[in-house]
């Protein structure tokens, strides 16, 4: 056993560092030079110090910024290591039978969103991602639910997603008193983090309510001629009132993180490394479920891949471009088949192939009444 974890860990390992070293995407200089800035003493005005624009919150920067400028590219994508064997580790450690332990193990480090999002791309979604998983793991082991909270504030400090988790980890507990402050830790982790910041002008225009935030209220009904019902509002108050109504347990709280992330990307037109957030529920639903599931994990990734096509040329054909300099200037994929596509139109079919899966999944998982 330890022989085939050490074999893994090993494998899995030299595949990153290959692509780390034999990829590029320019968001990675994003981070490069925000480390510069910052070495500039550019700290309380770091919004409004620069015309680069900088929409992240700013521990995303104070973190990977100075790190970034001291390993510059493309060593900086190596930061995101210790995460991501933190989320292999957490994983194996989430079961108790040797099989699915190596399963956890497999599944995750030979993963083509890991792999792509982390160390081709170059994007710290790994890192909330770590965050979210290491407090369910602390609910799941050690049911401690105030730290939880803490890394679900500090993950929601990268990306804002983890917010999403604080109403079904507080409704772990009975007493009003101790939901309200996991609730109030969680959101206080993050609004420290983002305290010192909150005079700069630039701060507020530009990361405070960033644009990507605002995607997941696109999807509406309308029902009058200036109102409509916002459908990813509703899905998600819908499902704490449920929650509400409905045994809670730290065995099944995975599968409301889970339910709650996938009403998110059914109604969001979401970036490539989004998902990344996802697949550390689609790896204990495929071993929960002993590979029933494989075909919702198959249609999920076929639809992610199709739906990469239609990004910028720098997310697929041109990201190896630093081994095969020929690749630079490539045009898209469809465009080098020569493949008029209605891209609209291809990524609707796109998005709905992966709608079909993440409902039934939403069904499978839907919390259930007592009987």
């Amino acid at each position: 056993m330890k022989r085939k974890i050490l074999l893994l860990l090993g494998l899995g390992i030299l595949i990153r560092i290959l692509l780390a070293l034999g990829t590029f995407h320019s968001d990675i200089e994003h981070f490069l030079l925000a480390g510069r800035v910052i070495a500039q003493g550019n700290i309380l005005n770091f919004y409004d110090s620069s015309k680069i624009v900088f929409n992240y919150p700013p521990l995303v920067y104070f973190f990977l910024g100075p790190l970034s400028y001291i390993l510059t590219i493309p060593f900086n994508k190596f930061i995101y290591l210790p995460f991501d064997l933190g989320v292999a580790f957490l994983l194996f450690k989430l079961f108790k039978e040797p099989k699915e332990k190596l399963w956890a193990l497999v599944l995750w480090m030979f993963n083509p969103l890991v792999l792509f999002a982390t160390y081709m791309m170059g994007q710290f979604d790994i890192i909330p991602t770590f965050l979210v998983i290491s407090a369910f793991y602390l609910v799941f082991r050690k049911k401690s639910y105030l730290l939880a909270a803490v890394l679900l504030g500090l993950g929601a400090s990268f990306k804002i997603f983890p917010f999403l988790f604080l109403v079904p980890l507080a409704l772990l507990s009975e007493k009003w008193p101790d939901r309200l402050k996991i609730v109030g830790l969680g959101l206080l982790t993050y609004f420290v983090t983002i305290l010192p910041f909150i005079n700069s002008s630039g701060f507020r225009a530009t990361a405070l309510v960033a644009s990507q935030t605002t995607k997941s209220l696109y999807a509406a009904l309308p029902i009058s001629g200036g109102e409509a019902i916002v459908l990813f509002p509703l899905a998600i108050t819908l499902l704490y009132i449920f929650f509400w109504y409905r045994t809670n347990t730290p065995e099944t709280l995975w599968q409301k993180f889970f339910v709650l992330l996938l009403v998110f990307f059914v109604f969001t037109h979401y970036h490539p490394q989004w998902l990344l957030w996802l697949t550390p529920f689609l790896i204990i639903d495929l071993i929960k479920s002993r590979f029933n599931h494989w075909p919702l994990t198959v249609l999920s990734l076929t639809s992610w891949t199709g739906l990469l096509t239609f990004f910028d040329p720098g997310l697929s054909v041109r990201l190896f471009a630093p081994v095969f300099p020929a690749l630079k200037n490539l045009p898209g994929i469809w465009e080098i088949f020569g493949i008029n596509v209605d891209m609209n139109f291809a990524r609707s079919l796109l998005q709905t192939l992966f709608v079909a899966p993440a409902l039934y999944w939403i069904y499978y998982y839907f919390p259930k009444k007592e009987t």
